[in-house]
C-alpha cells in the first residue's frame, strides 16, 4: 500500500521542476546572458543599465558579440559601438584599459543615443529612419 505522503513529494517535485522548464523556456538564451557570463561586471551608471568591462578595444569585443548574436542593425561612430537586438542593445566604448559596456532596453538606449544613431536602427524598429511625423505640413 503507497503512502500519500509519497504523492504530496512527488507532485511538489513536478510543481518545482514544471516551474524550472517554464522560466528556462521563457526566458531562453539572449545577448544579454551571454555578455554576462563572458564579461566581467562593472558599476552601472544606472538601475536599468547593465554594466560590464572587456580588456579588448570595442571592435573586438563587438565583434565577438556580433559573432555569437547577429544584432538586427549596427552603427558606429567615434563614441562607439552600437548594437540594436529585438529586446536590448549593447553599447561598447572605449576605456583606457579596454572597453565598457553597457546593456539597456531598446527603448532606453534610443532615447540616450539617438544623437549616435539617428535613423540608422533600421526599418525593423520603431525608431527607424522611415518615421516623417505628424506636424505642421503634414501630408503635402
Amino acid at each position: 500500500m503507497k503512502h500519500p505522503l509519497w504523492f504530496v513529494v512527488g507532485g511538489i517535485l513536478a510543481v518545482i521542476c514544471l516551474i524550472v522548464a517554464g522560466n528556462l523556456l521563457l526566458s531562453g538564451p539572449s545577448v544579454a546572458s551571454f555578455i554576462d557570463r563572458e564579461y566581467e561586471k562593472d558599476v552601472a551608471p544606472d538601475d536599468d543599465i547593465a554594466a560590464y568591462k572587456a580588456r579588448h578595444v570595442p571592435t573586438v569585443v563587438s565583434a565577438r558579440i556580433a559573432d555569437k548574436w547577429k544584432p538586427l542593425s549596427q552603427r558606429a561612430d567615434s563614441s562607439g559601438i552600437y548594437l540594436r537586438y529585438s529586446r536590448d542593445a549593447v553599447v561598447i566604448k572605449p576605456t583606457p584599459t579596454g572597453s565598457s559596456i553597457h546593456v539597456m532596453e531598446v527603448e532606453r538606449a534610443h532615447r540616450t543615443y539617438s544623437s549616435h544613431t539617428g535613423g540608422s536602427w533600421g526599418w525593423t524598429s520603431t525608431y527607424g529612419s522611415d518615421f516623417r511625423g505628424r506636424g505642421p505640413g503634414a501630408g503635402k
